[in-house]
Parts: C-alpha cells; structure tokens; sequence
C-alpha cells in the first residue's frame, strides 16, 4: 500500500505519524533510496522515523488511523476482550511488550483494563504496581490515546475520560 505526504499513519509502537515527506536519502554513502520521512505526533522527544520505501515488513506496519465511528465503538467495546494476568513478571514484560509492539488495537484496549484493575486490587491492599507494568500501562495509554484522540479531533488527555464515563454508563 503507498502513502501519501501528509496523510496520517499509525507506525507500530512510534504511534500515530505523519508523513512528513517522501524522499530519496542516501545513509552512509549507500546508494540513494526512497524513504516515508514519519514524524511522530504528540511526542515532544521524538525527531523523525525514516521507512524504507521498499521494505515491505516495515512499510506493513504503516496502518491508517481508525475512523471516528471505529474510534467510538472502540471505547463502547472496552470489556469484550479480556486477557489474564500473569504472576511471572518476565513472561509477562514480554506479553505486554508484544501487545504493545503488535497486538490489535482490542487487545491493547484489554491490556490497559487488564493493568488498571491490577492497580486497583493492589492499591485495596496498600500496595502499588511495580514500575515495569506503570511503564507498559503508560506506553500503551499513550499508543491508543493518541490514535483514539486524531480519529475524534480532541487532546489525547481528554480519551480516557471517554473510556471513564462509558465505565461509568455500564455500571449504572
């Protein structure tokens, strides 16, 4: 699938991008080659992600951003998918990271849940989530956060609260 300058992407755990331009670029004396030039959105660290044109595996995560209607029914779908905690903190570091990195966007939906209610059965105890599953909670918030808030046209802080009254209107 070619893309088109300035049209909007999401790129696998970058999250969503824009393509800045498509050009020609030759690294370290090679021979010029035709690259998607991507700039991340709502990430102040990140400069520019450079995808090779011609590479299909990395092209094939280059993914159109949801739709408004997707976007919604995304947040009215939130407690279909579930995915079960696991007790081995590697294991688990690496399931998370898979789902991060590659899983669809109901299994990243799940994953947050997942990670929010561990919080909270640990917080009913007085006790807190270990930093590893904060950092995979924050990055995945941050994934679909941002792509949620494009497909909406709102601030990407303002997605969660989404997801709270939809909670909400389930538990009324």
């Amino acid at each position: 699938m070619n893309h088109v300058k300035g049209e909007t992407v999401v790129y696998g755990a970058n999250g969503v991008c824009t393509i800045q331009e498509i050009t020609e670029i030759s690294f370290f004396n090679e021979r010029p080659k035709k690259y998607y030039v991507l700039k991340p959105l709502f990430n102040n660290q990140a400069a520019v992600l450079y995808v090779p044109f011609d590479n299909e595996e990395m092209t094939s995560r280059m993914k159109p951003v949801i739709s408004r209607d997707e976007a919604m029914s995304l947040i009215s779908s939130v407690d279909e998918k579930t995915i079960e905690w696991i007790d081995d903190k590697n294991v688990r570091k690496s399931m998370f990271n898979k789902i991060i990195s590659s899983g669809t966007r109901e299994e990243i939906i799940a994953l947050i849940r997942l990670i929010n209610q561990r919080r909270d059965e640990l917080s009913a105890e007085g006790k807190r989530l270990n930093m590893q599953d904060e950092k995979a909670l924050a990055e995945a918030e941050r994934r679909m956060n941002a792509e949620i808030a494009v497909a909406l046209n709102i601030e990407p802080d303002k997605v969660a609260e989404l997801f709270q009254e939809e909670a909400q209107k389930r538990l009324a």
